[in-house]
């Protein structure tokens, strides 16, 4: 119960944000996503299939909240992960609350150029971009801002997972 206490506006919000995104990815999505195919694996195909069916039968989404609604939610939450944390070069700050959009773009960039699998669409770049604002400018910054690779706690746990959630998101074939 004292873990439920300690839960921030952005804890609740990144929460939420990864979760409606796996929801999106595991039932309306390819089964070639990697987030699928681990379903697949730890559940078994047809269970998938069967839930997708059931899911996609029972709840018609359009096509924005399929394809550009998940990248603009990881978007929110890596950016909230990120908020309080920058590193530095050759004494240079770099606010990690920035990465976020800057990899939605590249990405959507490798799309239009076929270097990385999926399709390039504006919409998936202004979903990013409102996301972003609303996670950066709206939702409440911590007070102190750390370097990220001095010493890992939670947030700085928290941070580099959040990161490592887009790789579900990848096609696999």
């Amino acid at each position: 119960m004292l873990f439920l206490k300690k839960l921030s506006l952005n804890h609740l919000t990144l929460v939420a944000s990864l979760l409606v995104s796996l929801f999106v990815y595991l039932f309306y999505r390819s089964e070639q996503t990697v987030v699928n195919e681990l379903f697949q694996f730890v559940f078994s195909r047809e269970v998938y299939f069967k839930l997708k069916t059931m899911v996609t039968e029972s709840i018609a989404l359009p096509q924005f909240l399929i394809f550009s609604l998940p990248e603009g939610l990881w978007v929110l939450a890596v950016t909230i992960a990120s908020k309080n944390f920058y590193f530095d070069k050759e004494k240079r700050l770099f606010h990690l609350a920035f990465l976020p959009l800057l990899i939605a773009i590249v990405l959507e960039v490798f799309q239009l150029f076929h270097i990385t699998n999926g399709t390039f669409d504006w919409w998936d770049i202004a979903s990013a971009i409102c996301f972003w604002a609303v996670g950066y400018f709206l939702l409440p910054s911590p007070s102190t801002k750390q370097r990220l690779f001095v010493r890992m706690n939670i947030n700085s746990l928290i941070c580099l997972a959040s990161y490592m959630v887009l790789y579900l998101s990848h096609v696999s074939a």
